[in-house]
């Protein structure tokens, strides 16, 4: 049986009517959300900034919207804004989700979903201090109430007061779910509650102050993990210049990692305290050099030892294993310009360090261990290991290395300039054992060489001191017949000078002990 023609028209005029009854009331939701959106922006005091764009569309029956060109600026005159605002322009921002109940009874923008597209974002370094309440929580929870936020092709930019880049990103991207932000969350550290989020950005740089600016390509996080891509932190100065702007000695530092990787990480706040743990932390082709010029005046404060810095940590750092993968590091100390740096270098550096804690929340610490494979100098194999316990207030560590197949000439680089020595032959084998606490060190030191010969140079490291050459040469023996020459040495402590200062006092010690008549070593 066909349907009637009167029951088809009627069928027809009725979905027509709701068409245009629907049509009407999407055009009535556009206006009013049109309307109502600037209104409740604008009017409301605890969002200090002002937001306008070119157009519109609204989907009643999606319950989301498109906003088109936007822009974002404080509210206060352009002198105020710019000395403390942030500016903005966004492709587009779309909503998903909107309830019209709350926009129409609570005055207030509630969707389920978020997404920005292409945002430029300004901002203005603030002289004022940040605060939670006043920056994040007012302008947050009485605007804006959202499940999820996604930020694609963003790019940022933090100006200092003369309009120079502090910070800038690019190519920003960043999804959060599960968010959630009320009465209970907005009183904590983090005013924000969220599950899951991924972030990344690209060609990253921060101008990190007087000597140095850090850059890295690529950073990619998540909630439980960090990856990072070519990060370097770069003097500003030649070394000359670095020389010349400090006042007491400072060591100048150029880093740079290929990677550095975190797989799984977890950080947040037990109550008002801040924890970071890390299972693992890898460093991949990492390039340290470490420059210290010794014309400036010394710096005397005393210097605390690696335990000493852990124990004073005002957060729950653990850290179960760093690992450094086939890295260099070199350290160059340089008397005066007149003379060349003496350089010491660690290629094909692998380390492994176990236990990185902080005693925070913590009522027992295994012993921090730090073992290391290398070649010193290029060509000879140097296995060292090294322990501490963060909570011993005496700071007590022990040393071990193992120094095989050394050319001495590889060392003269370094015995030259510091010690005014230099030195042909073959050093088969040193081992030592470095029992130090923050006051002083004991320990032993053996070696084994062949065909040594030394050349002592005058204070000035240049005129060759033919008497004192002359003297420990005939004093010296060749080699070791085929056995170490092996010494107890004691050594007190620099305390205005680094743990590795402390290290090369005592191998400089035992190499005057075991190597040069005690005539020559007092003279070097």
């Amino acid at each position: 049986m066909k349907p009637s023609k009167k029951i088809l028209k009627i069928a027809g005029i009725t979905l027509g009517t709701l068409i245009v009854l629907l049509t009407a009331a999407n055009f009535i939701a556009e206006s009013y959300i049109s309307k109502k959106l600037p209104e409740i922006i604008k009017n409301k005091k605890d969002f200090p900034y002002n937001l306008s764009y070119t157009s519109l569309d609204v989907n009643l029956l999606g319950g989301s919207f498109t906003m088109h060109n936007a822009a974002l600026a404080p509210k206060d005159s352009m002198q105020a804004a710019v000395k403390n605002g942030v500016f903005g322009k966004i492709k587009t921002v779309k909503v998903r989700g909107l309830s019209l109940w709350q926009l129409y009874k609570h005055k207030r923008i509630k969707v389920n979903r978020v997404a920005i597209d292409s945002p430029e974002i300004i901002l203005y370094q603030s002289k004022k201090k940040y605060d939670t309440k006043d920056d994040v929580e007012k302008p947050f929870k009485t605007i804006i109430e959202t499940g999820s936020i996604s930020i694609s092709n963003g790019s940022f930019k933090l100006l200092d007061d003369k309009m120079n880049p502090k910070l800038r990103a690019a190519n920003i991207s960043l999804d959060i779910s599960n968010i959630k932000a009320d009465s209970t969350t907005i009183k904590k550290n983090i005013p924000v509650r969220y599950r899951d989020y991924n972030f990344a950005c690209d060609s990253l740089f921060y101008n990190a102050g007087q000597f140095y600016n850090i850059a890295l390509n690529k950073i990619a996080a998540t909630d439980a993990s960090v990856n990072i891509s070519n990060f370097r932190l770069i003097p500003k100065h030649t070394r000359k210049q670095f020389v010349g702007l400090i006042d007491k000695e400072l060591d100048q530092f150029n880093l740079q990692a290929d990677s550095i990787a975190v797989p799984k990480a977890d950080w947040g706040f037990t109550n008002d305290t801040l924890y970071v743990h890390a299972p693992e932390v890898i460093l991949g082709k990492v390039f340290a050099n470490i420059y210290r010029s010794k014309e400036p005046t010394d710096d005397p404060s005393r210097k605390k030892l690696y335990s000493e810095l852990l124990r004073n940590l005002k957060f729950d750092l653990k850290v179960d294993k760093l690992l450094l993968k086939n890295s260099v590091v070199e350290y160059e100390e340089q008397l005066t310009f007149a003379k060349p740096a003496a350089k010491v270098s660690f290629s094909k550096f692998y380390a492994t360090i176990a236990h990185v804690y902080s005693p925070v929340n913590k009522t027992k610490l295994p012993p921090t261990t730090i073992d290391v494979q290398c070649l010193f100098m290029k060509s000879a194999p140097l296995k060292v290991k090294w322990t501490f316990n963060t909570p011993d207030v005496s700071d007590a560590f022990t040393i071990t290395g193992h120094l095989q197949n050394i050319r001495s000439e590889e060392v003269n680089p370094v015995s030259k300039p510091l010690m005014n020595v230099e030195t042909t032959g073959n050093i088969k084998d040193v081992k030592f054992v470095f029992n130090g606490n923050r006051e002083r060190a004991t320990g032993t030191f053996a070696i084994e060489y062949d065909d040594l010969k030394v050349d002592i140079y005058k204070k000035d490291g240049k005129k060759k001191n033919k008497f004192m050459s002359a003297v420990g040469n005939l004093l010296v023996k060749n080699d070791s017949n085929e056995r170490p020459k092996k010494a107890d040495v004691a050594v007190e402590r620099s305390k205005d000078k680094s743990v590795f200062n402390f290290l090369w006092k005592f191998v400089m010690q035992g190499l005057k002990q075991t190597v040069l008549p005690k005539a020559v070593g007092e003279n070097v």
